[in-house]
Formats: C-alpha cells, sequence, structure tokens
C-alpha cells in the first residue's frame, strides 16, 4: 500500500471513530483499527500519533468543504451568485458534518475553541484567504479575500445562532441576504480599493 493510500486510509478511520466515539474517546489503536492498518504503519504515516492525524482530519475535512464550495460559486456568473451559492454550499455541507455534528453535541469545546475571541478572527482570515480566489474574478484578490472572509462571518453566525427568518442553506433566503448586505459592501470595498 502507498504512503498515500495508507494516509487516506487513517484519515477516514479516524472520521469515522470521530463520528463513532467523539474526540476524546477516539484513540490510535481506534483509527487504526478502522483503516484496516497496523499500529506501526499507521506510526509510520504519521510520526506524531494522535495529533497529527487530527491534524489531517481537520486539513482533509477543510479541503473537502472548500471544494464544495468552490464547485457551487464556480457555476455561477456573478458576485451576487457565487456568494449564495458558496454561502449555502458551506452551510449544508457544516451543518450535515457527522463529527462536527456529535462534537458540538458532545464536546462543543473542541469547535468552538477554534470561534472564540482571537483565534476567530484567525481561523476566518485563515478560510478568506482560502476562499478568496473563488471570488477573485468578479473583484481584486485583496477585496475577494475581505468578502470571503464576511461570508464566513456570516455562515458561522446563522449555524451557530440560527435565525427564524433567516436560514443559511435556503439558496432564497441567503440571496436575499447576501443582496442586501454583502455585494453592496463588496462593491463598495472594491471601489474605494481601485480609488
Amino acid at each position: 500500500m502507498t504512503t498515500a493510500a495508507t494516509h487516506e486510509r487513517v484519515v477516514d478511520g479516524a472520521l469515522s471513530c470521530l463520528a463513532a466515539n467523539g474526540l476524546r474517546r477516539t484513540t490510535v489503536d481506534d483509527v487504526a483499527a478502522a483503516a484496516g492498518v497496523s499500529r506501526a504503519t499507521l506510526y509510520r504515516a504519521f510520526p506524531g500519533g494522535r495529533e497529527t492525524i487530527l491534524a489531517a482530519v481537520v486539513e482533509a475535512e477543510l479541503a473537502r468543504l472548500l471544494g464544495a464550495i468552490a464547485a457551487a460559486a464556480g457555476a455561477e456568473d456573478d458576485l451576487h451568485g457565487a456568494l449564495t451559492a458558496g454561502l449555502c454550499a458551506a452551510a449544508t455541507w457544516l451543518s450535515s458534518h457527522e463529527v462536527l455534528e456529535r462534537l458540538m453535541f458532545d464536546e462543543p469545546a473542541a469547535v468552538l475553541t477554534h470561534l472564540e475571541f482571537e483565534q476567530m478572527d484567525r481561523t476566518l482570515a485563515a478560510i478568506g484567504v482560502a476562499a478568496g480566489p473563488l471570488l477573485g474574478r468578479f473583484v481584486g484578490p485583496d477585496v475577494a479575500e475581505r468578502v470571503a472572509e464576511w461570508a464566513a462571518r456570516i455562515c458561522v453566525s446563522y449555524l451557530l445562532f440560527p435565525d427564524d427568518e433567516v436560514d443559511v442553506s435556503d439558496r432564497r433566503d441567503v440571496a436575499a441576504l447576501v443582496a442586501r448586505h454583502v455585494v453592496p459592501g463588496a462593491l463598495a470595498l472594491a471601489a474605494s480599493d481601485g480609488a
């Protein structure tokens, strides 16, 4: 088995264990068994053990999330459509993620720690950097990065604190929100950036 195949099996095994057992109760032995590899093989692929595996899971899932957003936003012809589709895709992906659902129910601090105070700014800035290029064809790269960060803030806010008037997985609700609050700010920022 190649190193890449082992890596993928271990990440998938870890996701399965995290969904079933949560973070605290997932062990390296559990992950090795779920991945169908020995402990020695797992440690050769992930010399740092559990923390390295968890970092690889986060990286892989972030790539999957960005892939879903890119597919949705890439099919759109304007900034409004790309933001709407991207926000809906992100909200749908995040709200149906088994591991996030398990952690938010059993171990919310594992997730919420990354959304508190300065850590939230760093997390959202990283999302802005990663998702910004999806909007770059509509506004300049610096503006695109900032707008992607705004969109991430909106998505996180509505997922953590649902509102009866805005369902971030409903395209009509998101389209109205984007048209009213995000696009005007993005266009104003783009105009001032070009001035």
